[in-house]
């Protein structure tokens, strides 16, 4: 921020100057004791309530007398932001509310949130930087273990772009092109996503595009997956030492089922824990193949599931197993 110089003339009550002040003023960032976060749909509001740590912890508020909360205010540097807080009882918590309106996506919305607890808001105790971030928002539904594939469309903008796409879980979502590629000017190019969940329950994934040269973000989404478990067809229950510092070697069996030779791959939830002899496999219509297992060790007693994925071609599962580790 720049300095600014201001004159300072005091003058008697006939107007003749006494002394002349020449002010300098050197802005200060203010300090900011708190970041939040937050990906949301675009064109969309987001409520959010944010709970106040106990007012006599803060730094800088005032001292008053035993069971006795002081006012609390809040303000935001951005008035089109609602900000709030409701007044409560001795002793209980009390919470910020925002209503923010998202805008297109890639668009990030920054403002600042000033907490003071003195009636002339004199003093804040708190200020907060919010960044609110607006992402299209794609719904898949899906099956834990199994590949899902979509598209995405992106947009080119005026110029041509060198561009790579990142994840917030690489190892459950990858696209294609992998590396960088160019994104035509005010062309329209397909970004294939693939996923496979690797628990089951709702979560988001962040997708972006971002331009490598200038380090811009180019498109963005959010990415509201629905896992469901598969259905488990056989259970192992396996025992291994514990604190040994070496893993064991298991082995499974799978027939196949089809009359005609068939490829099949190999995954895991906990790819931690296990690893497999092979990855890939083929075996012929009705025969049975011995399935390698290597379990990593484990440095405390107790008890570990790890689901195995039989995939076909396709990368559709066939078959899962669960296999109880304990370990003792």
């Amino acid at each position: 921020m720049p300095t600014r110089h201001a004159k300072v003339v005091f003058r008697a009550g006939s107007g003749k100057p006494l002394a002349v002040l020449r002010l300098t003023v050197q802005p200060q960032p203010h300090e900011v004791h708190q970041v939040f976060r937050f990906y949301h749909p675009e064109l969309t509001f987001l409520k959010k309530a944010i709970r106040l740590p106990p007012w006599h912890t803060l730094p800088g508020a005032p001292v008053g007398m035993p069971g006795e909360d002081p006012p609390v205010h809040v303000r935001c540097s951005d008035p089109s932001v609602i900000c709030e807080t409701q007044n409560v009882g001795p002793g209980e918590p009390r919470d910020v509310f925002l209503k923010v309106a998202s805008g297109l996506s890639p668009e990030i919305k920054d403002f600042f949130v000033t907490i003071y607890a003195d009636r002339w808001l004199a003093r804040p105790v708190q200020i907060w930087q919010v960044h609110l971030h607006s992402l299209q928002r794609v719904d898949v539904s899906c099956v834990t273990g199994q590949r899902t594939r979509l598209s995405l469309v992106l947009r080119g903008t005026q110029a041509v772009r060198k561009v790579r796409a990142f994840t917030s879980h690489p190892q459950e979502l990858t696209t294609d092109p992998k590396g960088v590629f160019v994104l035509p000017p005010r062309g329209v190019r397909d970004l294939h996503v693939a996923l496979r969940p690797r628990r089951a329950g709702g979560r988001f994934v962040r997708l972006n595009v971002v331009d490598v040269d200038c380090q811009q973000l180019v498109a963005s989404w959010l990415v509201c997956l629905s896992c469901r478990p598969p259905l488990i067809s056989k259970a192992f229950e396996i025992t291994i030492a514990a604190g040994e510092g070496r893993g064991a070697h298991k082995r499974i069996t799978y027939t196949n089922p089809y009359p005609f030779r068939r490829t099949f791959h190999l995954h895991s939830d906990r790819p931690d824990l296990l690893q497999f002899k092979e990855d890939t496999f083929q075996v012929q219509g009705g025969e049975t193949y011995t399935i390698g297992l290597r379990f990593a060790p484990g440095r405390e007693a107790g008890e570990e599931e790890v689901l195995i994925y039989i995939n076909d071609h396709e990368d559709k599962n066939e078959e899962t197993f669960c296999v109880k580790v304990i370990y003792q």
